[in-house]
């Protein structure tokens, strides 16, 4: 048979031809040239990553006729001989049939004979792993002390399987899974030696479906040459030859999911299943695609944890940038949970379509943090409104006044007015006011005047007092105190008694003790001390007190203003 597969014709003769693992050429390469060479190296990684490969070259190099050298001629008779695998005094050997003790006792006596014709016997075992206990046992001594002419040169994919006693006698190399773009380019860099035209985007699907692995690319390269004699491999027929699902499917499901369109979701599905892919295979695809969408929420497009094109990395990002990482990593989540679901459902189609239905159920969700900046400003916007009530002073108005134990009427920053009676009231809502300019004027004053100094001087250091000016800067600690027990009776100090205080408010007015404690300090001249008190150290009121209290409450202008704005009625109070 005349035809020689890519992964054969064009494997790579020195160490600047192996594709991406500089990291192990580059220290072979300088071992080789100061003279460092260990007579027992270890090559371990995935498959298809070039572990019997290096082996090979660095057999060359160092029984090449101008070496040791880094950089073998692939023209003497040794090099060639080694290319051809029939060297005298370099033996690969499989692990994974040559694994009985006899066979390592042969070679423990056959170490002895010097080489026939190279400058090193070279044993390289491929799949080492696979060598039986007693067999690993028989290699130890050998493999510790052997004669200066003999090196061994090991390969594995599973290096947990072999003993300690042998990894500790050698010198591990790890060769990593080979990157997207660099199979890719590979890849396109063959195509044009063999005259094939080919897209990029098709390239990047062959490497993605290769997994890091550059024989399995070059196979997959070499069945889609086979289908395409006309030289034009077209983006469709690398699809159907490698019976893989576009990628742009994928994009098509995570945004129905994030669109919540259910609909969406049961025509693609029912699309895959047509086409007749793996349903199974398929989940899998789904479930690293949402990995693929976390990483790069978490860690951004230029993560190397990310095996994708720049193109597809850019379009995922713009993808997840209105989401929050929680609500991807709840997608995630419930994909992994449901996976064993699908795998070993007898209705495969169903459970796929069950849990991407489940995944349009997952709510976002507001974020704790937003719920309270909006809360803030709602007050703060609350806050300012009453403020141009008070200075403006519309006709009919009067301030609630807040009934407690200890509290007093809160009094107005204004001058008291007489309270008009109901005909001047109906009389006023009749005729429309038309406010001065002096009117105006003096009411941008007042509310100048109230945010420069919002602690004036000439109002009495009560407590009543106090939860006035507090209530523009702090609204919700205003509320929070509004309905506490006070006790003043003690010359030093304000006590203050809050009962059934949810935990959101307790961590919020711990938040904010600091800056009450100094505030009191500065208007009251008194330390303020706040106590939490459970809902069993809640003492009981009057009926007579809950009611004014209740009146109190209904009035105020917090609860007013809000009736307004969202044209309700209180229901229960």
């Amino acid at each position: 048979m005349s035809y020689q597969v890519l992964a054969l014709k064009y494997r790579p003769q020195t160490f600047d031809e192996v594709v991406g693992q500089p990291h192990v050429t580059r220290t072979l390469e300088n071992a080789i040239t100061a003279d460092r060479v260990a007579h027992a190296i270890l090559f371990t990684g995935p498959r298809g990553t070039g572990k019997t490969t290096i082996a090979r070259i660095l057999a060359k190099a160092m029984n090449c006729r101008t070496g040791p050298t880094p950089t073998p001629c692939n023209t003497c008779k040794i090099c060639k001989d080694i290319v051809e695998g029939h060297c005298s005094d370099v033996f690969e050997i499989d692990g994974a049939s040559n694994n009985s003790v006899d066979q390592i006792r042969d070679l423990r006596e056959n170490v002895t004979y010097m080489p026939a014709t190279a400058a090193y016997k070279i044993y390289i075992i491929d799949e080492v792993h696979m060598l039986s206990t007693a067999a690993f046992n028989a290699l130890l001594k050998t493999l510790e002390e052997p004669p200066d002419h003999v090196m061994f040169i090991f390969a594995t994919t599973e290096v947990h399987k072999i003993p300690a006693t042998i990894l500790s006698r050698c010198q591990r190399h790890d060769l990593g899974r080979i990157l997207l773009e660099e199979i890719s380019d590979h890849l396109g860099m063959l195509c044009a030696r063999e005259g094939f035209a080919i897209e990029k985007e098709s390239l990047d699907l062959i490497s993605l479906e290769a997994d890091g692995s550059i024989r399995d690319s070059l196979s997959l390269l070499d069945r889609i040459m086979s289908a395409c004699p006309e030289k034009e491999i077209d983006h469709q027929k690398v699809i159907d030859n490698l019976g893989v699902m576009d990628r742009r499917v994928m994009h098509d499901i995570s945004s129905a999911v994030f669109q919540k369109d259910g609909a969406k979701l049961i025509h693609i599905v029912e699309m895959v299943n047509d086409s007749g892919l793996d349903l199974k295979k398929f989940f899998s695809d789904i479930i690293l695609h949402f990995r693929n969408l976390n990483v790069i929420k978490l860690c951004g497009q230029d993560n190397s944890a990310i095996n994708l094109t720049d193109i597809e990395k850019e379009t995922l990002s713009q993808a997840v940038t209105q989401l929050h990482p929680n609500y991807l990593g709840m997608l995630l989540q419930l994909l992994l949970n449901e996976e064993s679901l699908v795998k070993f459902s007898s209705h495969t189609k169903t459970a796929v379509e069950m849990v991407l239905l489940k995944l349009i159920q997952i709510n976002p969700g507001a974020q704790l943090d937003q719920i309270i900046g909006k809360l803030d400003l709602l007050a703060r916007q609350i806050a300012s409104k009453l403020t141009r009530q008070r200075a403006t002073g519309p006709a009919g108005y009067t301030q609630p006044t807040i009934m407690s134990d200890t509290l007093a009427p809160m009094p107005l920053d204004q001058p008291s007015r007489k309270e008009a009676s109901p005909k001047e009231i109906a009389a006023k809502e009749i005729t429309p006011r038309k406010p001065s300019m002096p009117m105006a004027t003096n009411a941008t004053a007042l509310q100048t005047q109230e945010s420069q100094a919002p602690y004036a001087p000439e109002l009495p250091k009560t407590w009543p007092n106090f939860l006035t000016k507090i209530e523009k800067k702090l609204p919700f600690i205003f509320a929070l105190l509004a309905k506490a027990r006070v006790d003043e009776s003690s010359p030093g100090s304000v006590q203050v008694k809050l009962y059934n205080c949810s935990a959101f408010d307790t961590a919020r007015l711990k938040k904010k003790r600091e800056e009450l404690q100094t505030l009191c300090k500065n208007f009251l001249e008194k330390n303020l001390d706040i106590a939490i008190m459970s809902e069993t150290q809640s003492p009981g009121k009057p009926d007579k007190q809950k009611a004014s209290m209740k009146v109190a409450a209904r009035n105020h202008p917090l609860v007013l203003d809000a009736q307004r704005i969202f044209d309700g009625e209180i229901i229960n109070y």
